[in-house]
């Protein structure tokens, strides 16, 4: 026997075990057998693992492929329908039955080996329709939020494997020890679903149902049968810009599959007779939430930003004040779904009611338990922080990490943009005397400042001479390192030089694009010859009375600013834009005394002899070439 499989037999206990198990089997199986899909080995070895844990079951005795059928479809009526044939060959099927009974599946707690199996699937299986799988923190933080009783009926109308459905019932059972409500699961995918059955079927042979259907057909008796029953909905539905809804006959059904039109007289939104030609399947998701659940009934549910920004669809936001109360939302970072996906989400929490109170509260995760790259510990084994735990206790716990939050805007409700709380003055002041504070609408209004933008070139005017184009990559550090293949000729210079007019002491900030929005660097002595890009904003000081161009620059770079400005920042889908947002930023102004004026001269020699020395390296390195 060697050390691999002398560890297999060791004493097992806890779900990292099981999970030491099921990965070498997988793993296996993945290298050695006719099989290389995950989800026809997932199916497969679901399979087996549920005949290991059936009444049927000896360890004395060697099965064949359709003994163990028999078995299944004996044992597990709830699933009958979905157990099929398997895939693998019959040594294969011994190979796996041969590590279960290592392990002794039988006599272990179901709910140790569902979490093992679960942890299995989410990582292996990647829908091609949208469906990101949810991360298990993610999954308890959203079940500690709603709180699920043990007489609920609790609901994910796009459950995949079961996630939520799973983790509700582990928090019923460690807190009740019974659950007499059920388990709901509805999935439009054959694979997900008979997943779903049967992980859940490992958990609980009762108190389930998982139907294998399109959720968004509320006209057919299975999906109709449920609407208003619901008392608790936990879901990451699909969502994607090329798995829109198109059927008229589902559109046709949901108020969001209607046009809208915006009133401005009366400042809301209408629905007219016309159906869609398409429409997002999340934003068709949040309204069926409503229509399952019932009055009372609480929601949480994951969805892309843009629905928290987006102005055309405002009238989401008036349905959504129409028919609930907002209970909390979280402000989840763009890491969540990567690397699947860099669609940035948020979560949204609801309850049924008529609306009263438009307060709410808001928690912001700046860490998920991962990287952008899907690594939980860095290159020196540091694991990765995830605030999504502490997140979901402490909603319950005198909510420290949640914030008060009010509708600023009825029609752009991005969490981190709602918070009422934070105390920017205060937060100010704390590295230098504070005379008062500014807004940047004012600075402008006021004239203190000049405000515009950049052009686009082009693509085609890239690397026509040396004249630099400025893209918001080359912001970095307070410096500006423009990248020499991207250079522009005189005949493109001279179509922008006008329009810019760059002048030295000029401020750039980035504006749009994926990561870099807020990062600031000056135009300074030998680089004014250049155009700046579309994406950056150009700010010139044209009244020194409240700032010179490097107190800006220095305060603009001061966390509390970076922070705020983080919270203006709207992403639609994988883009970020700070928009007229930054006219609300708040600055401070100082005392200007000496210790001020000494901390700016300072930056200031700084920052200029960084550019003298970085010109002449520049120099040296293009006289080596010539």
């Amino acid at each position: 026997m060697n050390g691999e499989q002398s560890k297999l037999l060791l004493p097992i206990e806890t779900k990292e075990d099981y999970l030491y198990v099921f990965k070498e089997v997988y793993y296996h199986l993945y290298t050695n057998s006719n099989v290389s899909r995950a989800e026809v080995l997932i199916k497969d070895i679901s399979k087996i693992l549920l005949f290991c844990m059936s009444p049927s079951f000896s360890r004395n005795k060697n099965y064949n492929k359709n003994e163990i059928l028999e078995c299944l479809e004996l044992d597990f009526e709830n699933i009958k329908s979905l157990i099929d044939p398997f895939t693998l060959e019959e040594e294969h099927i011994s190979y796996i039955l041969n590590r279960f009974c290592n392990i002794d599946v039988k006599s272990a707690p179901a709910h140790v080996i569902g979490d093992a199996f679960q942890s299995l699937v989410g990582p292996n299986l990647r829908g091609d329709k949208g469906q990101f799988f949810t991360p298990k923190s993610v999954v308890n933080s959203m079940v500690e939020i709603l709180n699920p009783q043990s007489t609920d009926v609790i609901c994910d109308p796009a459950c995949g494997t079961g996630g939520f459905l799973i983790e509700s019932l582990s928090r019923i059972m460690t807190i009740n020890n019974t659950f007499q409500g059920k388990l709901l699961g509805i999935e439009k995918d054959e694979f997900l679903s008979n997943t779903a059955g049967a992980i859940l079927e490992i958990y609980t042979k009762s108190n389930f149902q998982i139907i294998n259907n399109n959720s968004l057909e509320i006209s057919k008796k299975e999906i109709k049968s449920l609407l208003g029953t619901v008392d608790i909905i936990l879901t990451n539905p699909p969502f994607g810009a090329k798995i829109g809804i198109k059927d008229k006959e589902i559109l046709r059904q949901f108020d969001f599959g209607h046009s809208w039109t915006y009133i401005k007289g009366e400042d809301k939104w209408i629905k007219s007779n016309q159906v869609l030609k398409e429409q997002s399947p999340q934003i068709l998701f949040l309204e069926l939430c409503f229509k399952l659940l019932k009055d009372g009934g609480k929601a949480g549910i994951v969805l892309p930003e843009g629905i928290f920004g987006n102005k055309s669809l405002g009238y989401v936001w008036d349905y959504i004040r129409s028919n609930s109360e907002i209970i909390g939302m979280i402000d989840c970072p763009r890491t969540l779904f990567q690397p699947s996906t860099d669609v940035k989400t948020n979560i949204l929490f609801i309850e049924k009611k008529e609306p009263i109170n438009q307060r709410f509260k808001v928690a912001i995760a700046k860490n998920c338990g991962h990287d952008k790259r899907g690594n939980y510990s860095s290159s020196k084994g540091v694991k990765v922080k995830d605030d999504f735990t502490l997140i979901g206790n402490s909603f319950q716990n005198g909510q420290t990490l949640w914030k008060d939050a009010i509708i600023k805007d009825k029609y752009y409700l991005v969490p981190r943009y709602c918070v009422t709380e934070n105390n920017w003055s205060i937060l100010l002041s704390e590295d230098f005397k504070l005379s008062h504070t500014i807004t940047f609408k004012q600075l402008i209004e006021d004239k203190h400042i000049i405000l515009k933008k950049g052009n686009e070139v082009g693509s085609e005017a890239y690397g026509t001479g040396n004249i630099p184009f400025v893209r918001t990559s080359d912001l970095f550090n307070l410096e500006i390192n423009y990248d020499p293949t991207k250079s522009i000729s005189d005949d493109y210079y001279s179509k922008y030089k006008n329009l810019q007019r760059i002048q030295e002491n000029d401020i750039l900030m980035v504006a749009d694009g994926r990561y870099r929005i807020g990062k600031t660097s000056m135009i300074l002595g030998g680089m004014t010859k250049c155009v700046v890009q579309s994406h950056l904003k150009i700010i010139r000081i044209a009244n020194e009375s409240i700032y010179n161009p490097f107190e800006l620059l220095f305060i603009l770079n001061q966390k509390p600013v970076i922070e705020q400005i983080k919270s203006l920042i709207f992403i639609q889908s994988t883009l970020g834009s700070i928009g007229n947002r930054l006219n609300e930023l708040i600055l401070p102004v100082p005392v200007k005394d000496d210790e001020w004026n000494e901390k700016i001269l300072d930056f200031k020699e700084t920052l200029i002899e960084r550019n003298r020395l970085l010109h002449k390296l520049n120099n040296v390195i293009l006289e080596d070439l010539d």
